[in-house]
């Protein structure tokens, strides 16, 4: 949802833009790197609709999904209980020894083998099960996710054949440096979960999750790549292009790392100006998702509608009225005065300006206000021009 518009027609196009390029290019492993869905408990309809596309995807190549911090482990779970042990999805709910499955094997190019270390998102005040012991509890979150890169790397490199074998790493994690838009949510993206990239395991490849905006690992140590959201979720990612990454691995060499650029789905765009201003911006609007902001000299009727005229393809999710005459300027008070305790006058004074009025002239407000503050002031009563202008013709009717 975004301004509580369903995206579900944007996904669905970028889904089907997805699959046909899988169908193009027949790769031998698909690695979705977590936030599959948008809650711990989605809906029917969500649940259907990523099934659906992983089925399709799954018909193509083994695909391997990796929970994120929006994702639900014991839904993974369930989902592979449901699907059985020879189905060509696996959902990766937590991370485990490479003894314990931790480390997957899959067939590639000829006798290739392509050997994936994954590791879901970790939260900061859950201990990981085999990884940790009570020692580890006090430690940053940087040092305990090194712990388990270092083990998943040793199984990694533990019967390696490099004229045979492929080594990739797949995690949900926010690196320091990464550059992340704002639609993440806050916690997970801050110093308590940022990892460094110096232990990461010795890879050909590590395919990361969890930061929106599709960018390379923010370091040479590894060749990555965070895939970032299919689609601009709000309009803290307005403008980005989104991609698929492509990955061409062989034994001994490093990968080879390509963008296709995604095209599905409805782009959000963002105006401000005058009506004539967004009349020149109009053109270029298309079917977006718009948020528009207009400024006016005076209030204006039926804006929505004047707007949605100019942009007859577009969804308007919000529109907005800047308005000069609901507002008013704050007068800087003498410099002697800058210590003075406000007025109530000056209170209000600020308010309006930062604000505005709901259509009313704000001179106007400001000054009935003065009228009212004065007369209760003064215990006397008090009549306002317009409010007995008002009842007058209320009266007459």
């Amino acid at each position: 949802m975004t301004y509580r518009y369903s995206r579900a027609p944007d996904h669905d196009a970028v889904l089907e833009e997805t699959i046909g390029y899988a169908r193009e290019l027949r790769p031998h492993l698909i690695l979705h790197t977590g936030d599959l869905f948008d809650a711990f408990r989605p809906g029917y309809a969500e649940m259907a609709r990523g099934i659906d596309a992983l089925q399709e995807l799954a018909a193509i190549a083994p695909v391997v999904v990796v929970a994120g911090n929006h994702d639900s482990p014991a839904l993974f779970r369930l989902f592979n209980r449901l699907q059985g042990e020879d189905s060509r999805i696996r959902f990766v709910d937590q991370a485990r020894l490479p003894q314990e499955g931790g480390v997957l094997e899959f067939p590639g190019m000829g006798d290739e083998v392509i050997r994936l270390a994954p590791l879901p998102f970790v939260h900061a005040n859950r201990m990981v099960e085999r990884f940790e012991d009570p020692s580890t509890w006090m430690a940053t979150y940087a040092d305990r996710i090194h712990l388990i890169e270092d083990a998943l790397g040793r199984g990694l490199r533990e019967g390696y054949n490099p004229s045979r074998d492929i080594l990739l790493f797949a995690a949900h994690l926010y690196v320091t440096g990464a550059r992340f838009c704002g639609s993440e949510r806050p916690l997970h993206v801050t110093d308590a979960y940022g990892c460094r990239l110096e232990r990461l395991p010795q890879v050909s490849h590590a395919a990361f999750g969890h930061i929106h905006r599709p960018q390379a690992l923010p370091s040479t140590v590894v060749s990555g790549r965070y895939a970032g959201s299919p689609i601009c979720l709000d309009y803290g990612e307005e403008g980005e292009q989104k991609e698929v990454v492509i990955v061409e691995a062989e034994p001994g060499r490093p990968a080879t790392v390509t963008s296709q650029p995604l095209s599905g789905g409805r782009r959000l765009r963002t105006l401000i100006g005058t009506l004539e201003e967004i009349r020149s911006q109009a053109p270029s609007v298309g079917n977006a998702l718009c948020r528009v902001t207009v400024r006016t000299d005076t209030p204006t009727e039926n804006l929505s509608e004047l707007v949605r005229e100019l942009c007859p393809k577009a969804t308007l999710v919000d529109v907005n009225e800047d308005c000069a005459a609901t507002r008013i300027e704050v007068v800087e008070a003498a410099k002697a005065d800058a210590d003075a305790e406000p007025s109530f006058r000056d209170l209000f004074r600020t308010y309006l300006a930062e604000q505005g009025t709901r259509g009313a002239d704000a001179k106007r407000v400001l000054k009935g206000f003065e009228q009212l503050f004065e007369a209760a002031d003064e215990e006397a009563p008090l009549g306002l021009p317009d409010l007995d202008q008002l009842l007058a013709k209320e009266g007459s009717k």
